[in-house]
């Protein structure tokens, strides 16, 4: 139980995201189903996107199951319990609509292989998340969907594990680089200035630019993405930074260096850029800051691929342990 008897208490909801399929996140949450099914921890499980099929739909490759032991708390789509023999107790039905029905909570009364299909919003998750908290779960688990990093967000968990290993490249130095680079994204630092300002842009959903003189120019644009050359008939020598409430990627922040002013973002999840693209811009000057920055707990290595080839596990380790001494670090088949 090491790994839950970190979290709990300490954390009141958790997000697992991989870097690629078959990193190992399943296979960590079921590790944490497995020590809490030896404690009196009661678990929520929910889930952005799909999971817990048999076969993987991408690579058409069988993955690991999710069992959720007796009293676990789901949340998922109806549709995906009313056709199972699953022995269950419903306990609330929620507004959140899913193309399987509404996300249904319920407690399991039997052991069960269990389907996730949760709310596809932050607000949606939050709300699902409390629900399960107030029917009594000691730490609610969000299993992320491929290329989701929204389930990352501050506004979504407490904290993340990232899953990493072999099915991201048959390259161990390179699957190392593109992890450290992820891991950057996610921990970029929080912005200190103007930080009212910049809240009440979120609230509002919208881009804005912030002058020298504390100004803020909020635009009618609701997304970075393309908006590089649209943004740049906005800015002026005086322009310090350019607040982004969603997503941004390579085109704007380029846009944006060679404009001179800094980036502020709700959070690291938001930054969407490749490790060789992002260092070109970091030696042109980038910044980019973030309104919130994202509790990475630790990260968990998966040595071993689908297609047949593995890494050294303690070398894998080794490699990132030497670069991340703050965070934990789990082989999910130690």
């Amino acid at each position: 139980m090491a790994l839950l008897q970190a979290l709990i208490g300490n954390y009141k909801t958790l997000s697992l995201i991989g870097m690629v399929k078959n990193a190992g996140k399943t296979t960590l949450l079921n590790e944490l189903i497995h020590e809490a099914a030896g404690s009196d921890v009661i678990l929520g499980i929910t889930s952005i996107g799909f999971d817990g099929e048999c076969m993987d739909s991408v690579t058409k490759t069988p993955k690991p199951r999710i069992m959720a032991p007796r009293g676990t708390l789901i949340a998922t789509a109806r549709d995906l319990i009313v056709r199972t023999a699953i022995k269950l107790e419903v306990l609330e039905v929620t507004d959140y609509e899913t193309i399987l029905g509404p996300v249904v909570i319920f407690r399991t009364l039997r052991p069960a292989y269990v389907e996730l299909v949760g709310p596809r919003s932050s607000e949606g998750i939050r709300e699902v998340s409390r629900l399960m908290l107030k029917w009594g779960a000691g730490l609610v688990v969000i299993d992320g969907a491929l290329d989701r990093k929204s389930s990352a967000s501050p506004a979504v968990a407490d904290g993340v594990f990232l899953s990493t290993g072999a099915a991201l490249s048959r390259d161990m130095s390179l699957v190392v680089q593109k992890t450290l680079h992820q891991i950057e994204l996610l921990r970029l630092p929080e912005v200190k200035h103007h930080r009212e300002a910049f809240e009440a842009l979120r609230r509002q959903g919208r881009i804005g630019i912030l002058d020298e003189s504390g100004e803020m120019a909020v635009l009618g644009l609701k997304t970075g993405i393309n908006a590089g050359e649209a943004l740049r008939n906005h800015l002026k020598k005086t322009s310090e930074a350019v607040f982004f409430p969603g997503a941004i990627t390579y085109g704007t922040l380029l846009e944006m260096v060679e404009a001179g002013v800094m980036i502020v973002v709700t959070d690291g999840s938001k930054v969407f850029i490749t490790r060789e693209k992002y260092q070109e811009l970091v030696a042109r000057g980038l910044r980019v800051e973030v309104l919130e920055a994202i509790n990475l707990l630790g990260l968990s290595i998966n040595p071993v691929a689908p297609k047949g080839y593995y890494f050294d596990p303690e070398a894998l380790r080794a490699a990132f342990e030497t670069k991340l001494k703050d965070l934990m670090i789990i082989n999910v088949y130690d």
